[in-house]
Protein backbone atom coordinates (compact mmCIF):
# COMPACT_ATOMS: atom_id res chain seq x y z
CA UNK A 1 0.00 0.00 0.00
CA UNK A 2 1.26 3.32 -0.95
CA UNK A 3 -0.44 6.15 -0.13
CA UNK A 4 -0.68 10.38 -0.81
CA UNK A 5 -2.06 12.52 1.78
CA UNK A 6 -3.77 15.79 0.88
CA UNK A 7 -5.16 18.05 3.46
CA UNK A 8 -7.89 20.68 2.10
CA UNK A 9 -11.73 21.33 2.22
CA UNK A 10 -14.29 18.92 1.41
CA UNK A 11 -15.33 20.94 -1.92
CA UNK A 12 -11.76 20.78 -3.10
CA UNK A 13 -10.78 17.17 -1.88
CA UNK A 14 -14.12 15.58 -3.13
CA UNK A 15 -13.48 16.21 -6.91
CA UNK A 16 -10.35 14.58 -6.70
CA UNK A 17 -12.05 11.11 -5.23
CA UNK A 18 -11.52 7.81 -7.17
CA UNK A 19 -12.78 4.99 -5.87
CA UNK A 20 -9.56 3.48 -4.46
CA UNK A 21 -9.83 6.51 -2.01
CA UNK A 22 -10.68 7.58 1.16
CA UNK A 23 -12.24 10.62 1.95
CA UNK A 24 -12.21 12.21 5.85
CA UNK A 25 -13.52 14.74 7.80
CA UNK A 26 -12.06 16.02 11.36
CA UNK A 27 -13.27 13.83 14.22
CA UNK A 28 -12.77 16.19 17.48
CA UNK A 29 -12.04 19.33 15.76
CA UNK A 30 -14.88 20.95 12.96
CA UNK A 31 -12.79 23.30 12.28
CA UNK A 32 -9.82 21.35 11.29
CA UNK A 33 -9.05 20.16 7.33
CA UNK A 34 -10.25 17.29 5.78
CA UNK A 35 -8.13 14.49 4.97
CA UNK A 36 -8.08 12.84 1.43
CA UNK A 37 -5.87 8.68 1.14
CA UNK A 38 -5.01 8.57 -1.95
CA UNK A 39 -4.33 5.10 -3.00
CA UNK A 40 -1.08 4.60 -5.56
CA UNK A 41 0.53 2.13 -6.68
CA UNK A 42 4.01 4.60 -7.35
CA UNK A 43 5.23 7.61 -6.53
CA UNK A 44 3.28 7.87 -3.50
CA UNK A 45 4.44 10.09 -0.74
CA UNK A 46 4.58 7.09 1.67
CA UNK A 47 5.32 3.38 1.37
CA UNK A 48 4.06 0.93 3.56
CA UNK A 49 6.62 -0.67 5.78
CA UNK A 50 4.77 -3.38 7.84
CA UNK A 51 1.34 -3.52 8.80
CA UNK A 52 -2.34 -2.82 7.69
CA UNK A 53 -5.46 -1.24 8.53
CA UNK A 54 -9.15 -2.23 8.47
CA UNK A 55 -10.83 -0.09 5.85
CA UNK A 56 -14.32 -1.34 6.53
CA UNK A 57 -14.01 0.61 9.95
CA UNK A 58 -15.08 4.41 9.61
CA UNK A 59 -12.77 5.53 12.27
CA UNK A 60 -8.94 6.66 11.59
CA UNK A 61 -6.44 7.75 13.69
CA UNK A 62 -3.03 9.13 11.74
CA UNK A 63 -0.16 9.65 13.76
CA UNK A 64 3.08 11.54 12.94
CA UNK A 65 6.65 10.74 13.66
CA UNK A 66 9.14 13.21 12.61
CA UNK A 67 12.65 10.35 14.21
CA UNK A 68 16.58 11.42 14.65
CA UNK A 69 19.09 8.77 12.82
CA UNK A 70 19.42 6.39 16.28
CA UNK A 71 15.62 7.10 17.08
CA UNK A 72 14.46 6.16 13.82
CA UNK A 73 17.18 2.67 14.06
CA UNK A 74 15.72 2.29 17.22
CA UNK A 75 11.78 2.85 16.15
CA UNK A 76 12.39 0.04 13.72
CA UNK A 77 14.18 -2.27 15.42
CA UNK A 78 11.05 -2.59 17.81
CA UNK A 79 8.62 -2.07 15.04
CA UNK A 80 10.16 -5.45 13.77
CA UNK A 81 10.72 -7.04 17.38
CA UNK A 82 8.46 -10.12 17.89
CA UNK A 83 7.66 -7.94 21.51
CA UNK A 84 3.55 -6.74 20.88
CA UNK A 85 3.85 -2.66 20.83
CA UNK A 86 0.92 -0.97 19.66
CA UNK A 87 2.78 0.47 16.82
CA UNK A 88 4.29 -3.35 15.26
CA UNK A 89 0.25 -4.76 15.44
CA UNK A 90 -0.69 -6.02 12.27
CA UNK A 91 -3.82 -3.97 12.31
CA UNK A 92 -2.03 -1.33 12.27
CA UNK A 93 -0.29 0.26 9.35
CA UNK A 94 3.18 1.65 9.23
CA UNK A 95 4.04 4.06 6.36
CA UNK A 96 7.51 5.70 5.62
CA UNK A 97 7.61 9.02 3.81
CA UNK A 98 9.71 8.31 0.54
CA UNK A 99 11.64 11.92 0.53
CA UNK A 100 12.44 11.25 4.37
CA UNK A 101 13.03 8.30 5.85
CA UNK A 102 13.12 9.21 9.31
CA UNK A 103 9.80 10.00 8.95
CA UNK A 104 6.80 7.72 9.69
CA UNK A 105 2.75 7.52 9.64
CA UNK A 106 1.05 5.39 11.83
CA UNK A 107 -2.74 4.48 10.81
CA UNK A 108 -5.07 2.42 12.39
CA UNK A 109 -8.87 2.30 12.50
CA UNK A 110 -12.03 1.70 14.86
CA UNK A 111 -15.46 1.48 15.53
CA UNK A 112 -15.88 3.93 18.26
CA UNK A 113 -14.51 7.43 19.62
CA UNK A 114 -13.09 6.45 22.79
CA UNK A 115 -10.93 3.55 21.46
CA UNK A 116 -8.98 6.55 19.21
CA UNK A 117 -8.37 8.62 22.26
CA UNK A 118 -7.73 5.39 24.47
CA UNK A 119 -5.14 4.32 21.91
CA UNK A 120 -3.51 7.62 21.07
CA UNK A 121 -2.66 7.46 24.60
CA UNK A 122 -1.32 4.48 24.64
CA UNK A 123 0.90 5.00 21.50
CA UNK A 124 1.95 7.99 22.96
CA UNK A 125 3.42 7.00 26.36
CA UNK A 126 5.24 3.98 24.50
CA UNK A 127 6.90 6.19 21.81
CA UNK A 128 8.21 8.26 24.51
CA UNK A 129 9.29 5.32 26.80
CA UNK A 130 10.63 3.07 23.81
CA UNK A 131 12.08 5.20 21.26
CA UNK A 132 12.56 8.92 23.53
CA UNK A 133 13.38 6.90 26.73
CA UNK A 134 15.55 9.48 29.22
CA UNK A 135 17.12 11.65 26.28
CA UNK A 136 15.82 15.08 26.35
CA UNK A 137 15.93 15.50 22.47
CA UNK A 138 12.05 15.81 21.69
CA UNK A 139 11.08 14.42 18.13
CA UNK A 140 8.03 15.33 16.01
CA UNK A 141 4.86 13.83 17.14
CA UNK A 142 1.26 14.64 16.74
CA UNK A 143 -2.05 12.79 15.78
CA UNK A 144 -5.15 13.36 14.42
CA UNK A 145 -8.60 11.63 14.16
CA UNK A 146 -11.09 11.21 11.32
CA UNK A 147 -14.32 9.85 10.47
CA UNK A 148 -15.00 8.48 6.49
CA UNK A 149 -17.64 10.76 5.05
CA UNK A 150 -20.14 8.70 3.81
Amino acid sequence: MNITLKLGTYNFLKDQLTSADTLLKPLFHANADHLLIKSLSTFAQYRSITGTYDKNNNLYSLTYLKLNADQAKLFEDKLFSTHPYSFNSTSTAVLQKRESPREYLIIRTFTEPGQIKAWQRMLQDEIQKQIQGSTEEDFGFFSKAYSVID
